[in-house]
């Protein structure tokens, strides 16, 4: 990237008429810093071995395999620090527990002191969390309660990835404590199957997506993502082969270029980031995003005001593999489409549901200026890898329901697809792709 970034000619720098401005006092991450901390950790580990036969933890990390067709059973995370949302999380929770095939395990990481959970003071609270502790105790049921500080942990976003979860399957799902939850259709049927063909990307219900502001980065990412959409629609299986398109070069330093966080929609098309709820992501990602070279990224997370997890493990997983996510639709209709009955007005009002939902991660979006710090967390992330990947493809890519707005736009119509129109789950594009799994690769 730092040659790209050298190599850019003069007239494509400095075409900004705006400048990024700082909206915390945390200094940025070092521009291209992910090589600098990756040949620190190399040498660091040239010089001092691991050594397993003296109590060293030598794991290695191992990327999964582009495609999980024998795995049908998953991994549900809640991660909750506070009693105060535990009526929202354990009802459904409770339904989900009854009527979600697959789901063999759920994990609670609880961010907080256990004496927060055992000691009450609400009558309705302490109803909520004696069930809660009840199925911990229950060696039959399987839910389970990871306490976080118990583990030599603090109250920290990423630590739903921590590998100390050591979920018992591969496929790991998540919601936040506060939702939204989405449906079994959305999350098992359409989602788990788009994993099990996809489970080397981050898979997910919930986009957001950065706008570029630079004509060279519009003209670089619209160039990854149709060529990332033709990959899709002309159904290629797996990785073995495949070329996927390169990723965008930000030259922070170079250019003076900077992105904008698009706070105003859900993208089925480019979008860059995958809030957790409604994600699902290998576990073998655990061990990369807690791995030592990338401490200084971690630290820095814990420390902005908006810990800003959600960016760091869409672009760490992107830039492992390589690849963008995979996005899929997160209501899924129970009528049949009708071309001519859909307008723009309902989808708006349908949107506008969800995005209402959006803002409340901890509680911290109703702080003052927290979509300039959103905007600062993902230029400061961008930066330390030096390049963006070129964006998601929606569900329809291929299929007569893919909608260009404009040569810069595409969307998924309809925006809620009955089952049968799933290509995946018919006879259409990744519908034939599972077939003998492949085995993970060593990377760190």
């Amino acid at each position: 990237t730092e040659e790209q970034c050298s190599g850019i000619p003069y007239y494509q720098r400095q075409t900004l008429t705006t400048s990024l401005k700082n909206a915390t006092d945390l200094p940025p991450l070092p521009e291209g810093g992910v090589a600098q901390s990756l040949k620190r950790w190399m040498e660091e580990d040239d010089q001092h071995p691991c050594d397993a036969a003296n109590g060293d933890n030598c794991t290695s990390c191992y990327l999964p395999p582009p495609r999980s067709c024998d795995v049908t059973t998953y991994t549900l995370i809640i991660m909750a620090h506070t009693t105060g949302r535990l009526k929202k999380f354990i009802d459904p929770l409770t339904e989900m527990m009854d009527e979600w095939q697959g789901m063999t395990e759920i994990i609670i990481v609880w961010n907080s002191p256990r004496t927060n959970l055992t000691a009450v003071s609400t009558e309705k609270e302490q109803q909520y969390a004696t069930k809660l502790l009840a199925w911990d105790k229950d060696p039959s049921h399987p839910l389970r309660i990871f306490f976080s500080m118990e583990e030599g942990l603090t109250n920290n976003l990423l630590n739903r990835y921590h590998p100390k979860l050591r979920p018992q399957n591969q496929a790991v799902m998540y919601f936040d404590d506060d939702g939204p939850f989405f449906s079994k259709e959305a999350m098992v049927d359409v989602g788990f199957e788009l994993w099990r063909r996809n489970s080397n990307v981050q898979v997910g219900a919930w986009p957001r997506n950065i706008r570029y502001l630079s004509s060279r980065m519009k003209v670089a990412g619209k160039r990854g993502l149709k060529g990332n959409i033709d990959i899709v629609a002309n159904d290629a299986q797996g990785d073995i082969g495949m070329s996927y398109p390169s990723f965008t070069p930000f030259c922070r330093n170079v250019t003076q270029d900077y992105v904008e966080y698009n706070r105003d929609s859900f993208p089925d098309f480019n979008a860059h980031i995958l809030l957790p709820s409604g994600s699902i992501l290998h576990r073998n990602f655990f061990c990369f995003i807690w791995h030592p070279a990338f401490e200084e990224l971690r630290e820095w997370v814990a420390h902005h005001k908006t810990m800003p997890d959600d960016m760091t493990v869409s672009m760490l997983v992107s830039h492992l593999t390589g690849k963008a996510p995979r996005t899929f639709p997160r209501e899924i209709g129970t009528t049949e489409f009708d071309r001519n009955v859909e307008s723009n007005a309902e989808r708006g009002i349908n949107a506008q549901a969800i995005l209402n939902q959006s803002h409340r991660r901890l509680g911290l979006w109703n702080k003052k200026g927290w979509f300039d710090m959103r905007v600062e967390a993902i230029n400061s992330i961008l930066g330390y890898f030096g390049s963006m990947h070129y964006g998601s493809v929606g569900w329809c890519a291929g299929t007569t329901f893919l909608q260009y707005n404009d040569e810069s736009h595409s969307e998924c119509i309809p925006k809620k697809p009955t089952l049968n129109l799933i290509p995946w789950l018919n006879d259409g594009i990744g519908s034939d792709h599972c077939g003998t799994g492949d085995k993970g690769s060593l990377l760190l």
